[in-house]
Protein backbone atom coordinates (compact mmCIF):
# COMPACT_ATOMS: atom_id res chain seq x y z
CA UNK A 1 0.00 0.00 0.00
CA UNK A 2 1.39 3.55 -0.91
CA UNK A 3 2.60 5.14 2.21
CA UNK A 4 0.29 8.45 1.38
CA UNK A 5 -2.66 6.40 1.57
CA UNK A 6 -2.06 4.42 4.47
CA UNK A 7 -4.87 5.02 7.17
CA UNK A 8 -5.44 3.34 10.45
CA UNK A 9 -8.83 3.45 11.80
CA UNK A 10 -9.73 3.67 15.56
CA UNK A 11 -12.12 1.82 17.16
CA UNK A 12 -15.83 2.78 18.00
CA UNK A 13 -14.26 3.07 21.56
CA UNK A 14 -12.97 6.91 20.24
CA UNK A 15 -9.29 5.95 20.71
CA UNK A 16 -6.93 7.78 18.11
CA UNK A 17 -7.33 8.10 14.51
CA UNK A 18 -4.16 8.23 12.56
CA UNK A 19 -4.13 10.26 8.58
CA UNK A 20 -0.57 10.73 7.06
CA UNK A 21 1.17 10.42 10.82
CA UNK A 22 -1.15 13.16 12.41
CA UNK A 23 -3.44 12.65 15.12
CA UNK A 24 -6.75 13.94 15.61
CA UNK A 25 -8.79 12.94 18.64
CA UNK A 26 -12.31 11.87 18.22
CA UNK A 27 -15.15 12.17 21.14
CA UNK A 28 -16.35 9.14 22.47
CA UNK A 29 -20.09 8.67 21.90
CA UNK A 30 -20.80 9.13 25.65
CA UNK A 31 -19.76 12.83 25.49
CA UNK A 32 -20.97 13.49 21.80
CA UNK A 33 -22.45 16.86 21.36
CA UNK A 34 -25.71 16.96 19.58
CA UNK A 35 -25.82 18.23 15.82
CA UNK A 36 -28.54 20.68 17.16
CA UNK A 37 -26.71 23.11 18.65
CA UNK A 38 -28.32 23.67 22.03
CA UNK A 39 -29.54 27.15 23.59
CA UNK A 40 -28.30 29.14 26.25
CA UNK A 41 -29.82 30.12 29.39
CA UNK A 42 -32.32 33.81 28.47
CA UNK A 43 -31.77 32.94 24.61
CA UNK A 44 -34.68 34.38 22.77
CA UNK A 45 -36.59 33.06 19.68
CA UNK A 46 -39.79 32.30 18.26
CA UNK A 47 -40.53 36.41 17.91
CA UNK A 48 -43.76 36.98 16.09
CA UNK A 49 -46.58 39.24 15.83
CA UNK A 50 -50.23 38.57 17.09
CA UNK A 51 -53.02 40.08 16.02
CA UNK A 52 -54.00 42.65 13.31
CA UNK A 53 -51.33 44.31 11.17
CA UNK A 54 -52.98 47.83 10.40
CA UNK A 55 -53.15 51.40 11.07
CA UNK A 56 -56.08 52.75 12.97
CA UNK A 57 -58.45 54.95 11.13
CA UNK A 58 -57.89 57.41 13.98
CA UNK A 59 -56.68 57.48 17.40
CA UNK A 60 -54.13 54.68 18.32
CA UNK A 61 -53.72 50.92 18.71
CA UNK A 62 -51.43 48.21 19.41
CA UNK A 63 -49.98 45.22 17.98
CA UNK A 64 -48.88 42.75 20.08
CA UNK A 65 -45.88 40.36 19.53
CA UNK A 66 -44.69 37.40 21.84
CA UNK A 67 -41.61 35.18 22.17
CA UNK A 68 -39.69 32.31 23.84
CA UNK A 69 -36.95 32.76 26.53
CA UNK A 70 -35.12 30.53 27.46
CA UNK A 71 -34.28 28.90 31.09
CA UNK A 72 -35.24 32.38 32.82
CA UNK A 73 -35.62 31.10 36.35
CA UNK A 74 -33.05 30.39 39.39
CA UNK A 75 -34.22 26.69 40.06
CA UNK A 76 -31.78 26.17 43.36
CA UNK A 77 -30.64 27.94 46.30
CA UNK A 78 -31.61 30.69 48.44
CA UNK A 79 -33.26 33.05 45.28
CA UNK A 80 -35.20 29.96 43.72
CA UNK A 81 -37.56 31.04 41.77
CA UNK A 82 -36.43 34.29 40.90
CA UNK A 83 -36.27 35.82 37.11
CA UNK A 84 -32.76 35.65 35.91
CA UNK A 85 -33.25 37.81 32.84
CA UNK A 86 -34.98 41.23 31.85
CA UNK A 87 -36.56 41.35 27.99
CA UNK A 88 -36.09 44.59 26.47
CA UNK A 89 -38.39 45.56 23.16
CA UNK A 90 -38.13 48.67 20.60
CA UNK A 91 -39.39 49.13 17.34
CA UNK A 92 -39.26 51.08 14.07
CA UNK A 93 -41.45 51.57 11.60
CA UNK A 94 -38.56 52.24 8.99
CA UNK A 95 -35.71 50.18 9.64
CA UNK A 96 -34.18 51.16 5.95
CA UNK A 97 -33.60 54.80 7.76
CA UNK A 98 -30.16 55.80 8.14
CA UNK A 99 -29.81 56.35 11.34
CA UNK A 100 -32.78 54.42 12.66
CA UNK A 101 -35.08 55.53 14.58
CA UNK A 102 -36.07 53.66 17.52
CA UNK A 103 -38.84 53.52 19.76
CA UNK A 104 -39.52 51.83 23.16
CA UNK A 105 -41.93 49.02 22.76
CA UNK A 106 -44.01 47.72 26.29
CA UNK A 107 -42.95 43.98 27.05
CA UNK A 108 -44.73 42.01 30.38
CA UNK A 109 -41.94 41.30 32.57
CA UNK A 110 -42.03 37.65 34.21
CA UNK A 111 -42.12 37.80 37.69
CA UNK A 112 -41.47 35.51 40.66
CA UNK A 113 -42.65 31.82 40.23
CA UNK A 114 -43.64 30.02 42.93
CA UNK A 115 -44.47 26.74 41.08
CA UNK A 116 -42.87 23.52 41.89
CA UNK A 117 -40.98 22.34 39.85
CA UNK A 118 -39.73 25.91 39.36
CA UNK A 119 -40.45 25.85 35.61
CA UNK A 120 -37.69 24.81 32.95
CA UNK A 121 -37.05 25.30 29.61
CA UNK A 122 -38.72 27.65 26.77
CA UNK A 123 -41.23 30.43 28.28
CA UNK A 124 -43.72 32.48 26.56
CA UNK A 125 -43.32 36.51 27.11
CA UNK A 126 -45.67 38.90 25.38
CA UNK A 127 -45.81 42.37 24.52
CA UNK A 128 -46.74 45.11 22.61
CA UNK A 129 -45.79 48.33 20.26
CA UNK A 130 -47.93 51.46 19.36
CA UNK A 131 -49.10 52.74 16.31
CA UNK A 132 -51.52 55.72 15.42
CA UNK A 133 -53.47 57.23 12.60
CA UNK A 134 -50.70 59.45 11.41
CA UNK A 135 -48.29 56.16 11.47
CA UNK A 136 -47.25 55.31 7.92
CA UNK A 137 -48.30 51.91 6.56
CA UNK A 138 -45.47 49.79 4.46
CA UNK A 139 -43.01 46.79 4.94
CA UNK A 140 -40.06 48.44 6.36
CA UNK A 141 -41.44 48.06 10.10
CA UNK A 142 -39.25 45.96 12.50
CA UNK A 143 -39.73 44.75 16.42
CA UNK A 144 -36.10 43.53 17.93
CA UNK A 145 -36.23 41.73 21.08
CA UNK A 146 -33.26 41.38 23.62
CA UNK A 147 -32.43 40.32 27.05
CA UNK A 148 -30.25 41.08 29.90
CA UNK A 149 -29.33 40.08 33.33
CA UNK A 150 -32.63 41.38 35.92
CA UNK A 151 -30.46 43.83 37.18
CA UNK A 152 -29.67 45.71 34.12
CA UNK A 153 -31.01 49.02 33.94
CA UNK A 154 -30.12 50.14 30.61
CA UNK A 155 -30.60 48.31 26.90
CA UNK A 156 -28.20 46.17 25.51
CA UNK A 157 -26.25 47.55 22.59
CA UNK A 158 -26.56 43.89 20.61
CA UNK A 159 -27.54 40.93 21.01
CA UNK A 160 -30.98 41.71 18.88
CA UNK A 161 -33.87 39.62 17.85
CA UNK A 162 -35.79 40.81 14.62
CA UNK A 163 -39.21 40.55 13.32
CA UNK A 164 -40.13 42.27 10.06
CA UNK A 165 -43.69 43.41 9.73
CA UNK A 166 -45.63 44.36 6.93
CA UNK A 167 -48.49 47.01 8.05
CA UNK A 168 -51.76 47.92 6.18
CA UNK A 169 -53.16 51.31 5.14
CA UNK A 170 -56.13 52.33 7.12
CA UNK A 171 -59.70 51.94 6.48
CA UNK A 172 -61.45 54.78 5.53
CA UNK A 173 -64.99 56.18 4.59
CA UNK A 174 -64.83 58.90 2.12
CA UNK A 175 -68.26 60.92 1.03
CA UNK A 176 -70.19 60.03 3.07
CA UNK A 177 -73.66 61.79 3.00
CA UNK A 178 -76.98 62.50 4.08
CA UNK A 179 -79.91 63.89 1.55
CA UNK A 180 -80.96 65.95 2.14
CA UNK A 181 -79.70 67.88 5.00
CA UNK A 182 -81.40 69.14 7.09
CA UNK A 183 -84.28 66.64 6.83
CA UNK A 184 -87.78 68.91 7.47
CA UNK A 185 -90.34 66.45 8.28
CA UNK A 186 -93.72 67.20 7.20
CA UNK A 187 -97.16 66.45 8.67
CA UNK A 188 -98.93 63.56 6.87
CA UNK A 189 -96.55 62.47 4.76
CA UNK A 190 -92.65 60.52 4.69
CA UNK A 191 -89.40 62.69 3.31
CA UNK A 192 -87.35 60.16 1.64
CA UNK A 193 -83.65 60.27 2.77
CA UNK A 194 -81.08 59.02 0.55
CA UNK A 195 -77.52 57.82 1.93
CA UNK A 196 -74.15 57.33 0.15
CA UNK A 197 -70.39 56.92 0.90
CA UNK A 198 -67.54 55.36 -0.77
CA UNK A 199 -65.15 52.61 1.34
CA UNK A 200 -61.50 52.48 0.63
CA UNK A 201 -60.53 49.22 1.29
CA UNK A 202 -56.85 48.05 2.50
CA UNK A 203 -57.71 44.75 3.63
CA UNK A 204 -60.77 42.10 4.37
CA UNK A 205 -63.12 45.37 5.28
CA UNK A 206 -66.90 44.24 5.26
CA UNK A 207 -70.16 46.57 5.84
CA UNK A 208 -71.68 45.41 8.66
CA UNK A 209 -73.86 47.96 9.87
CA UNK A 210 -75.38 50.88 8.80
CA UNK A 211 -77.87 53.20 10.20
CA UNK A 212 -79.27 56.68 10.31
CA UNK A 213 -79.84 57.28 14.28
CA UNK A 214 -80.40 60.37 16.53
CA UNK A 215 -77.64 61.61 19.22
CA UNK A 216 -80.15 62.10 21.74
CA UNK A 217 -82.77 59.62 22.09
CA UNK A 218 -83.47 55.91 21.03
CA UNK A 219 -84.53 56.11 17.54
CA UNK A 220 -82.53 55.28 14.56
CA UNK A 221 -83.42 53.96 11.06
CA UNK A 222 -81.43 50.84 10.14
CA UNK A 223 -80.28 50.20 6.64
CA UNK A 224 -78.67 47.12 7.94
CA UNK A 225 -76.25 45.26 5.35
CA UNK A 226 -78.86 45.69 2.04
CA UNK A 227 -76.92 48.66 0.74
CA UNK A 228 -76.50 48.77 -3.20
CA UNK A 229 -72.99 48.55 -3.48
CA UNK A 230 -70.32 47.75 -6.46
CA UNK A 231 -67.79 46.81 -4.35
CA UNK A 232 -66.53 50.38 -3.05
CA UNK A 233 -69.61 52.24 -3.21
CA UNK A 234 -72.44 52.27 -1.32
CA UNK A 235 -76.03 53.85 -1.42
CA UNK A 236 -79.61 53.66 -0.45
CA UNK A 237 -82.31 55.24 1.07
CA UNK A 238 -84.94 55.58 3.49
CA UNK A 239 -87.96 57.30 4.73
CA UNK A 240 -89.04 59.62 7.88
CA UNK A 241 -92.56 60.34 9.12
CA UNK A 242 -93.82 62.69 10.99
CA UNK A 243 -93.08 60.97 14.63
CA UNK A 244 -89.30 60.85 14.00
CA UNK A 245 -87.15 62.55 16.47
CA UNK A 246 -85.85 66.15 15.75
CA UNK A 247 -82.90 67.56 16.65
CA UNK A 248 -79.07 66.06 15.79
CA UNK A 249 -78.82 62.98 14.20
CA UNK A 250 -75.95 60.57 12.31
CA UNK A 251 -74.94 58.69 9.84
CA UNK A 252 -73.17 55.50 11.44
CA UNK A 253 -71.31 53.22 9.27
CA UNK A 254 -70.20 50.22 11.01
CA UNK A 255 -67.07 48.18 9.30
CA UNK A 256 -65.42 45.25 10.85
CA UNK A 257 -61.55 43.82 9.69
CA UNK A 258 -59.90 41.02 11.41
CA UNK A 259 -60.55 41.54 15.19
CA UNK A 260 -61.53 45.22 14.96
CA UNK A 261 -64.82 46.93 14.03
CA UNK A 262 -64.73 50.77 13.53
CA UNK A 263 -67.43 53.45 13.08
CA UNK A 264 -67.53 56.38 10.74
CA UNK A 265 -69.98 59.06 11.66
CA UNK A 266 -71.13 61.85 9.57
CA UNK A 267 -73.97 64.51 11.27
CA UNK A 268 -76.90 65.89 10.19
CA UNK A 269 -80.38 67.77 11.40
CA UNK A 270 -83.57 66.44 11.47
CA UNK A 271 -86.68 69.54 12.16
CA UNK A 272 -90.48 69.96 11.72
CA UNK A 273 -91.69 72.31 9.57
CA UNK A 274 -93.23 75.36 11.93
CA UNK A 275 -91.28 73.97 14.63
CA UNK A 276 -89.60 76.32 17.87
CA UNK A 277 -88.96 73.50 20.27
CA UNK A 278 -86.28 74.76 22.87
CA UNK A 279 -82.89 73.57 23.35
CA UNK A 280 -82.07 71.41 26.72
CA UNK A 281 -78.97 71.15 28.47
CA UNK A 282 -77.13 69.43 31.61
CA UNK A 283 -74.11 70.06 33.56
CA UNK A 284 -72.66 67.47 35.66
CA UNK A 285 -70.57 67.06 38.61
CA UNK A 286 -69.22 64.38 40.80
CA UNK A 287 -67.77 64.76 43.90
CA UNK A 288 -65.32 62.99 45.04
CA UNK A 289 -64.35 62.11 41.80
CA UNK A 290 -62.51 59.33 43.20
CA UNK A 291 -63.36 57.46 46.22
CA UNK A 292 -62.47 53.61 48.36
CA UNK A 293 -64.68 50.88 47.33
CA UNK A 294 -67.90 50.93 49.01
CA UNK A 295 -67.83 55.10 49.75
CA UNK A 296 -69.86 57.11 47.61
CA UNK A 297 -69.99 59.83 45.80
CA UNK A 298 -72.78 62.63 45.35
CA UNK A 299 -73.44 63.31 41.51
CA UNK A 300 -75.07 66.76 41.20
CA UNK A 301 -75.92 69.82 38.91
CA UNK A 302 -78.53 71.37 36.73
CA UNK A 303 -81.26 70.81 34.00
CA UNK A 304 -81.72 73.55 31.57
CA UNK A 305 -84.56 74.61 29.14
CA UNK A 306 -83.46 77.23 26.94
CA UNK A 307 -81.18 79.64 29.34
CA UNK A 308 -83.37 78.84 32.45
CA UNK A 309 -83.47 75.82 34.47
CA UNK A 310 -86.11 72.70 33.88
CA UNK A 311 -87.87 72.50 36.91
CA UNK A 312 -89.54 69.15 38.02
CA UNK A 313 -87.53 67.41 35.23
CA UNK A 314 -87.10 63.73 35.74
CA UNK A 315 -83.99 62.57 33.90
CA UNK A 316 -82.32 58.92 33.71
CA UNK A 317 -78.97 57.98 35.16
CA UNK A 318 -76.76 55.42 33.02
CA UNK A 319 -73.32 54.14 33.90
CA UNK A 320 -70.65 52.99 31.55
CA UNK A 321 -67.68 51.16 33.00
CA UNK A 322 -63.98 51.86 32.48
CA UNK A 323 -63.16 50.00 29.25
CA UNK A 324 -66.43 49.28 27.65
CA UNK A 325 -68.35 50.45 24.97
CA UNK A 326 -71.94 49.77 26.80
CA UNK A 327 -74.02 52.29 28.93
CA UNK A 328 -76.24 50.98 31.26
CA UNK A 329 -79.48 52.05 33.12
CA UNK A 330 -79.15 52.78 36.79
CA UNK A 331 -82.65 55.19 37.62
CA UNK A 332 -84.20 58.57 37.51
CA UNK A 333 -83.02 61.94 39.10
CA UNK A 334 -85.25 64.61 39.52
CA UNK A 335 -84.24 68.11 39.71
CA UNK A 336 -86.14 70.72 41.95
CA UNK A 337 -88.44 73.45 41.06
CA UNK A 338 -85.58 75.70 39.70
CA UNK A 339 -83.75 72.59 38.07
CA UNK A 340 -81.01 71.75 39.93
CA UNK A 341 -80.36 67.90 41.30
CA UNK A 342 -78.29 66.07 43.36
CA UNK A 343 -77.67 62.04 43.75
CA UNK A 344 -75.60 60.19 45.78
CA UNK A 345 -74.38 57.07 44.51
CA UNK A 346 -71.79 53.95 45.37
CA UNK A 347 -69.82 53.23 42.75
CA UNK A 348 -68.40 49.42 42.22
CA UNK A 349 -66.03 50.26 39.02
CA UNK A 350 -64.26 53.05 37.78
CA UNK A 351 -66.37 54.15 34.88
CA UNK A 352 -68.74 57.26 33.61
CA UNK A 353 -71.88 58.48 34.41
CA UNK A 354 -74.55 60.95 32.81
CA UNK A 355 -77.98 62.04 32.96
CA UNK A 356 -80.36 61.72 30.04
CA UNK A 357 -83.19 64.28 29.77
CA UNK A 358 -86.11 62.97 27.43
CA UNK A 359 -87.15 65.69 24.69
CA UNK A 360 -91.00 67.05 24.61
CA UNK A 361 -93.16 68.38 21.82
CA UNK A 362 -91.49 72.08 22.89
CA UNK A 363 -88.26 70.88 23.94
CA UNK A 364 -85.49 68.98 22.57
CA UNK A 365 -83.86 66.01 24.60
CA UNK A 366 -79.86 66.08 25.36
CA UNK A 367 -77.63 64.12 27.26
CA UNK A 368 -75.17 65.18 30.23
CA UNK A 369 -71.37 65.55 30.06
CA UNK A 370 -69.70 62.33 31.28
CA UNK A 371 -68.31 62.38 34.73
CA UNK A 372 -65.20 59.96 35.06
CA UNK A 373 -65.48 58.28 39.01
CA UNK A 374 -62.84 56.30 40.03
CA UNK A 375 -62.41 53.40 42.51
CA UNK A 376 -59.82 52.40 44.18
Amino acid sequence: MRKSLRLAVAAATGAALFATGAAITVASPANAVSAVALRADGDISDLAHTGDLFIPPTGSDKIGFSFNIEDPYVTDGDKKGEVKYKAWVRYTTDKSANPVAWKNGDVTQLTKSTASPIPTGQIKMTGSISLSSSDKPGDKWQIQVAQTNADVTTAPTDGWKSLDLDVKAATRVNGASVSPNPVRLKSGKEVDVFVSFELEKSGDEKVTDVRLESKSYDDYYSLGTGMESDGKSFHNSTSFDYSTSTGAWQLKITVSRGSKTYSFVKGFEVSKTGSSKSKSKITLSASPSSVKKGKTTKLSGKVYRGSNGWGKKIMKLYFKKKGSSKWGFVGYVGATSTGKFSKTVKPKYTGYWRLAATGTSTTYGSYSNNKLVSVK
